[in-house]
């Protein structure tokens, strides 16, 4: 699809040998405006590889059957001729972004009753299924909904693919990471197209997780500051934490430390962040891809 797409990144390790790729673990990370995705060998506990490819406007995923056509259509040509998503991989996770999604507790969950769920904060159109992700962190259910033609292009070619959402990867690994902070609040903004995810962390544990849509980084600062105030969080003391589209030298990284007094990005840290993968990589971008437990829930 040479001209088709535009590779943001692509930073691959001298380990990296496609003969070999049945030993790696691939993760995929579906967005709005393309995709990414990142190589691991469990062998040497290392990333050997991360590349990060976004589509033409036309083809980004909005509201409207048309555009979700148009990039599944996209996605199943990148999945059958990108020569390392063309592998055979040990293990496959998939991670989908989308906006319809909401939080059960574990003691209320019953599957019989997904669609009521997500209906009742969200309405969920004929072309999109409803998929659960049970966190590996918390007794808590994920209830999403994804385009149906999305599904179908990933389960095509990766028919045991294990699926969850940007969010319940992301909170799976900020609740054992955060587990023990001193700070009585934390909360984490990830950057994506056209949105910002906000999750609270109270006590270790999660009191707030919405998406918004934001325009522009005046968007950003309200929403932050919008649920700072509902949930009386202090911006001189409560921590802020950025991830994805977002980086220090970024204008909303400033706009945000205009209001918000103690704000930091968020890099993935752990035994597994090391080599020249992640070494040239900024960490905060593919925070949930850069996760190896994910291929092993």
């Amino acid at each position: 699809m040479p001209g088709e797409y535009q590779t943001q990144l692509s930073v691959y390790d001298r380990l990296f040998d496609p003969a070999l790729s049945e030993e790696f673990y691939l993760s995929i990370r579906i967005e709005p405006d393309g995709l990414s995705f990142s190589v691991y060998s469990p062998v040497h506990n290392q990333y050997i590889g991360l590349e990060s490819l976004t589509f033409p406007d036309s083809v980004r995923i909005k509201d409207g059957p048309m555009a979700g056509i148009l990039y599944s259509d996209y996605l199943n040509r990148l999945l059958t001729t990108h020569p390392v998503l063309t592998r055979s991989y040990r293990k496959v996770c998939t991670i989908f972004h989308s906006r319809f999604f909401t939080l059960i507790p574990g003691p209320l969950f019953n599957d019989s009753l997904r669609g009521a769920y997500l209906q009742f904060v969200h309405k969920i159109g004929a072309d999109s299924q409803i998929l659960v992700q049970k966190l590996r962190s918390a007794d808590i259910r994920l209830v999403y909904g994804i385009y149906r033609g999305l599904l179908h292009e990933v389960e095509s070619r990766f028919p045991d693919t294990l699926m969850v959402h940007e969010t319940g990867a992301l909170l799976d690994s900020l609740l054992p990471r955060f587990k023990r902070t001193e700070a009585p609040e934390l909360i984490f903004v990830n950057i994506e197209f056209d949105a910002a995810g906000i999750i609270v962390l109270r006590g270790g544990l999660p009191v707030f997780c919405n998406a918004f849509e934001c325009r522009t980084y005046e968007d950003t600062v309200y929403f932050i500051m919008f649920v700072m105030e509902q949930l009386a969080l202090n911006p001189e003391k409560t921590p802020l934490f950025l991830s994805g589209k977002a980086g220090k030298d970024d204008a909303l990284f400033r706009l945000v430390a205009k209001y918000v007094k103690n704000v930091d990005i968020l890099e993935q840290s752990g035994p597994h962040i090391g080599g020249y993968v992640t070494v040239q990589s900024k960490t905060h971008r593919y925070y949930t891809l850069l996760s190896p437990s994910l291929c092993e829930s």
